[in-house]
């Protein structure tokens, strides 16, 4: 009710809003610009995928100095190196606070780091912190061993990839190099070694990145930012902060521990916490403003130098001219020295200046980050009011036709001799900034990027794959194109170079002004389900208009709210989801009557945005509508991928991944060290399915292994999403403006791509020749035979790749970790599995496939889990085929159908004392989860149940028994089994929401 009455608050005070901005006029002399539209401003002439060259073809019609209204956010852009000095150094002390917008507020703790806090007493403090302590000359000097060090084993690499013939993807090989050096420098970590926990933070840089570029409703519709809920973004931001918090303490909390090995090289945590011993300055530095300033550099110092690497790479290879003269310069002063140090790139002018002129045209950060105006001023005759947003177009600005001669060319020679530099003196190359917002960071990313590109140069001779032109690099894509350009080495013997096919990328869909001129809520109230219907729907609780029940939906926990309001109104409950008519099924009778009596009306698919672009518009087996190709498919996946024999076939490779998990398991109980299952849960399970699906295993390699981990999470995440295209046809375009159709469409690409490159991979007829067929070789065996009714393309196999990878890795970790917690949480039954599997077993060392067989109390253990955390609590949505009569009810043909197993498993007519963990109730029962019995369906049932519902039950049986077997497990010191809190974490599947860390011990 507090909910539903904001938001009809929020709307009337909106409105009113609107008409005292247009009803009044105002006499305050704004820069000019393009005229707005009511309530969005000039939100809809935004490409929003390239909004600084939109902008600065804009500044050509309007000026250097143009005022724009993003929303209700009066906003300035700046174009012009005249109107940059202005702004950054005449009237700094008026441009030099930040907004307070939603993403950056929360990830910054509230402004309380240096990047993102508003000009204060408190900044000035700050800042001086960073200068003084953090980046001052010596000390970045002392950080020169980690810098050459990592450049050194980044040459290693490639040289590595020569000698193999493999083409070097230098975006990822960058990203490494300046996350590896950030992260020695900031906390002395080098997760290039630590596969799980390299993982781990690619996939929160890569979140933490995502969020400081969403649109929140909120930052530009004060009076609507409740829409950031629905869209997901706020549980989103939560999310991201809350795991990025954890991992900040992780790292403190090891600096503080006593018993921590010394170093002679002191990192950014260790003078920070040193300052906040010594009290030294004016404000009390507090833990919250440590873990500011280790988010701007974490943040900030990763992802500037990769890019900028790479766009001068991308420079240098469409004008071979420059990229000789680099050469040349180079060598001739290294010659056979074998490495360039620092010291040798300070002779380097010409290296220099490419690096000047890249960050030109390809500054880092093309808009800065958003400036605001302290007070009222006056620049160039125009008034720039309090509270203003500027944007500085840097780019742009690298292209003023006042500031340079041939703009658009790249010609590094207009460097040579000249004393322009990058730090913040020279208006008309700004690319850290200038003023007092200048980045402190600025001399460590400049001695990175040239250390790097020094090596890079100096090392290899650089072309083009075979059949590709230098005119052919295209700057909209470049971190596709620069994974394929192929290296060889300088000094020795010239190898092969090897073909590879360009992925092709889609082009992002272009934003359309009718769907914001064409909108009047007078076009759109008829279909916003007000009209009375003389169809006898299930009941449920009432709706509001338009947006029907969303307000009534708890995000976080969905199917735990949807059980509450089945208990009101009982296990056929309907609802409508802004637009879209709903059933939710809560009960095993009903479950029954939906996935079996009335299985054919019930068993297609709702054609859902993120679902049918990831599917490739249901290709797949697990989105696609219930229709002939369906079929097909389905007897494709049953018959020919995950029979009974195949999954036999794949034992040796769950055995051999569950041997090695036992081991890493081994080396923490070695060192004294927690285990983190839900961490090497994931490992395991990702790991099996790559190798059962492709023949990898990425666990031996580092950066592959952060890609896969990062696809996986941000693909996961798209499914999740609310987009309104889903509920509100009419307001599709809403998707556009926070940021979810560009992401969806990056997410489509890298996968698609990285598809393309396994099955290449597969095709390639040097592949060695492997014993064990994996997943792409059955389905382009099928290809080829063409054995199938329907026409198998690549893209049908691509949307079972992703229903296998995605489908099968969250799932049975999900599933592991909730048994464990439960174990952990009942001792007794702990004690009871413990001894069944140890009795069997005796001094055998590993418990097999066959073993687990004879585990009847173990499979008890998981059943019972899964009654209690199914790991998909709302089964994937069905939606109906026509209309039928169910319970004497009638459901509308396209209704979409939610089947809560979370809460059949707590049905009180199918189960006793539901809520309790009691593994006992299915020992000598017939009840399994393969989908007969209703009151158990964690997998589905129907036509549409899991086709892997037997590679994942085994894989969490053989897993969970050795884990079982061979440790006794403890609560870390401090902790008892009722702090073990049972909280899930939204999500594709429901992942337990803290990490479970536990003490493990060698029982043999």
């Amino acid at each position: 009710m507090a909910l539903l009455m904001t938001i009809l608050l929020s709307l009337a005070i909106f409105i009113l809003f609107l008409f005292q901005i247009y009803k009044t006029k105002t006499s305050v002399r704004l820069p000019p610009g393009p005229k707005g539209l009511p309530l969005i401003g000039n939100l809809h002439q935004l490409d929003n995928s390239k909004p600084h060259q939109y902008l600065w073809k804009l500044s050509k019609e309007y000026g250097p100095l143009m005022s724009l209204r993003i929303g209700f956010v009066p906003t300035l852009v700046v174009s012009s190196a005249k109107m940059a000095k202005e702004v950054l150094k005449t009237h700094d002390l008026h441009f030099c606070s930040r907004p307070s917008l939603l993403g950056q507020q929360k990830l910054s703790y509230n402004g309380v780091d240096l990047a993102f806090a508003p000009y204060n007493d408190y900044y000035r403090e700050m800042r001086k912190i960073c200068v003084i302590h953090l980046f001052n000359p010596t000390r970045v000097q002392r950080f020169r061993p980690i810098r050459e060090d990592e450049v050194s084993q980044m040459i290693e690499k490639i040289s590595k990839s020569v000698v193999a013939s493999k083409p070097v993807n230098l975006s990822e090989l960058m990203m490494s190099l300046t996350s590896t050096i950030i992260c020695r420098v900031a906390f002395r970590k080098r997760y290039e070694d630590e596969g799980v926990e390299r993982s781990r933070f690619q996939a929160l840089l890569n979140e933490t990145q995502a969020m400081f570029a969403s649109f929140f409703f909120s930052d530009h519709f004060p009076y609507m930012g409740w829409i950031d809920r629905f869209t997901g973004l706020i549980p989103r931001l939560e999310k991201n902060f809350k795991n990025f918090d954890t991992f900040y303490q992780e790292l403190i909390d090891e600096h503080l521990d006593s018993n921590r090995p010394k170093s002679g090289q002191e990192d950014i945590i260790d003078v920070l916490l040193q300052l906040r011993t010594k009290r030294l300055f004016k404000i009390d530095l507090t833990m919250d403003h440590i873990k500011g300033v280790l988010m701007n550099v974490f943040v900030g110092g990763t992802d500037t130098g990769s890019a900028s690497l790479v766009w001068a790479m991308t420079y240098l290879m469409k004008n071979p001219k420059a990229m000789k003269k680099a050469h040349e310069e180079i060598r001739n002063l290294i010659e056979n020295k074998g490495l360039v140090d620092e010291d040798d790139v300070q002779k380097l002018s010409y290296l220099k200046a490419v690096v000047k002129e890249t960050m030109r045209l390809q500054p880092a950060a093309p808009l800065l980050v958003p400036r605001e105006t302290t007070e009222k001023c006056i620049i160039d005759g125009y008034e720039i009011p309090s509270k203003m947003k500027v944007f500085v177009n840097v780019w742009a600005t690298g292209r003023d036709p006042e500031a340079w001669d041939n703009p658009e060319e790249f010609d590094p020679e207009r460097f040579v001799g000249k004393s322009i530099d990058v730090k913040g003196q020279n208006f008309e190359l700004i690319p850290f900034g200038a003023g007092r917002r200048v980045c402190p960071g600025m001399h460590m990313g400049i001695l990175t990027v040239e250390l790097a590109l020094a090596n890079l140069l100096y090392k290899f001779d650089w072309q083009m794959p075979d059949g590709m032109k230098t005119e052919e690099l295209d700057f909209d894509l470049m971190i596709s194109l620069t994974s394929t350009i192929i290296c060889r080495v300088a000094f020795g013997k010239r190898y092969k170079d090897e073909e590879i096919e360009r992925s092709r990328f889609q082009a992002l869909l272009k934003e359309t002004q009718a769907m914001f001129t064409s909108f009047f809520f007078s076009d759109h109230f008829p279909f916003m389900g007000t009209t009375k219907t003389s169809v006898r729907l299930p009941p449920g609780p009432k709706g509001l208009p338009l947006i029907g029940n969303l307000h009534q939906l708890d995000k976080s926990k969905p199917h735990q709210y949807l059980w509450k309001l089945s208990k009101e109104y009982g296990p056929l409950m309907s609802l409508r989801l802004g637009n879209m008519p709903t059933l939710v099924v809560s009960s095993a009778k009903m479950a029954k009557e939906v996935m079996k009596t009335h299985d054919l009306h019930f068993c297609s698919r709702p054609s859902l945005l993120g679902q049918h672009k990831l599917s490739y518009n249901g290709l797949d087996v697990a989105f696609a509508p219930y229709n002939d190709c369906w079929r097909e498919m389905k007897k494709i996946c049953v018959v020919h991928l995950f029979n009974s024999i195949r999954v036999q076939r794949f034992r040796p490779i769950r055995e051999d991944e569950v041997c090695r998990t036992m081991e890493k398991i081994s080396k923490s109980v070695v060192t004294c060290k927690p285990v983190n299952l839900s961490e090497l849960m994931v490992s395991l399970t990702s790991t099996i399915i790559c190798r059962v699906a492709f023949g990898k295993r990425y666990e031996d390699e580092e950066i592959e292994r952060s890609r896969f981990q990062a696809l996986l999470e941000e693909t996961q995440a798209m499914f999740l999403c609310f987009f309104f295209s889903d509920h509100f046809p009419f307001l599709g375009w809403i998707d556009r403006f926070t940021g979810l159709i560009s992401r969806l469409e990056k997410n489509f690409n890298n996968f698609d791509m990285f598809y393309q490159e396994l099955i290449d991979d597969h095709l390639d007829s040097n592949r060695p020749k492997s014993v064990q067929e994996d997943i792409i070789d059955v389905l382009l065996q099928l290809r080829k035979e063409r054995l199938c009714k329907i026409d198998l393309t690549m893209d049908h196999i691509k949307g079972v790749l992703m229903n296998v990878f995605v489908g099968g890795t969250d799932t049975g970790s999900a599933s592991l970790v909730w048994t464990m917690t439960y174990l952990m949480k009942n001792p007794k039954a702990m004690k009871k599995v413990q001894e069944e599997i140890r009795d069997i077993m005796g001094n055998k060392g590993f418990v097999d496939g066959d073993d687990v067989e004879k585990l009847s109390y173990l499979k008890a253990v998981v059943k019972e889990t899964m009654r209690l955390q199914p790991a998909l609590p709302l089964l994937v949505q069905r939606e109906t085929t026509g209309k039928c009569i169910l319970d004497g009810y009638e459901i509308p043909t396209k209704t979409v159908v939610y089947v809560n197993a979370w809460a059949i498993g707590r049905d009180p007519e199918a189960w006793d004392n539901a809520e309790e963990f009691d593994p006992d109730r299915f020992v000598g029962n017939s009840i399994d989860l393969k989908g007969q019995n209703f009151e158990l369906i964690p997998f589905g049932a129907g036509r549409r149940i899991c086709p892997g519902i037997y590679m994942a039950i085994s894989t969490v049986e053989l897993a969970l028994a050795n884990l079982l077997y061979k440790f006794d497990w403890q609560m870390p010191d401090g902790m008892k089994k009722e702090d073990l809190d049972l909280d899930g974490l939204p999500g594709l599947a429901m992942h337990k929401k803290n990490p479970l860390r536990l003490m493990a011990k060698h029982y043999i």
